[in-house]
């Protein structure tokens, strides 16, 4: 886990508050200081950010997604490193909840939304293989 880096920067973006923390590392809400726009940040744990393998796909898997122009694809805004030496990257921050909460919340999805479930998911990996 990455001590604390409320309030630090990662690049022009403020972190203000933790969203998720996962095994490779933990995202972020952060805010532009210039701008105001909010963005999530996701910050690799130390033992990832030491493996330039790990790094290199990271910072890779930025630089593909940018290339792509898909609502079902989520926008690269930056990426570097802290001064920690903490590798991150700036992406939108997407609103909402998973597709698990909501089968708990209301039960299993219908054919027609998961028809169309389907189509957004295919759309998007089409849209990557192009």
């Amino acid at each position: 886990m990455i001590a604390s880096v409320i309030g630090t920067l990662a690049g022009s973006y403020r972190i203000v508050d933790t969203i998720s923390v996962g095994g490779m590392g933990t995202v972020y809400r952060a805010e532009h200081t210039l701008l105001g726009r909010i963005a999530a940040v996701k910050i690799l744990n130390p033992e990832m950010s030491t493996s330039r393998d790990i790094v290199n796909r990271f910072f890779n898997e930025a630089r593909a997604t940018t290339s792509i122009k898909h609502p079902g694809i989520i926008e690269v805004f930056d990426f570097g490193y802290l001064e920690s030496g903490n590798a991150y990257l700036v992406m939108e921050l997407l609103e909402g909840a998973p597709l698990s909460w909501r089968q708990r919340a209301w039960g299993p999805v219908s054919e027609h939304e998961a028809a169309a479930i389907r189509r957004g998911i295919c759309s998007a990996l089409a849209a990557a293989h192009a």
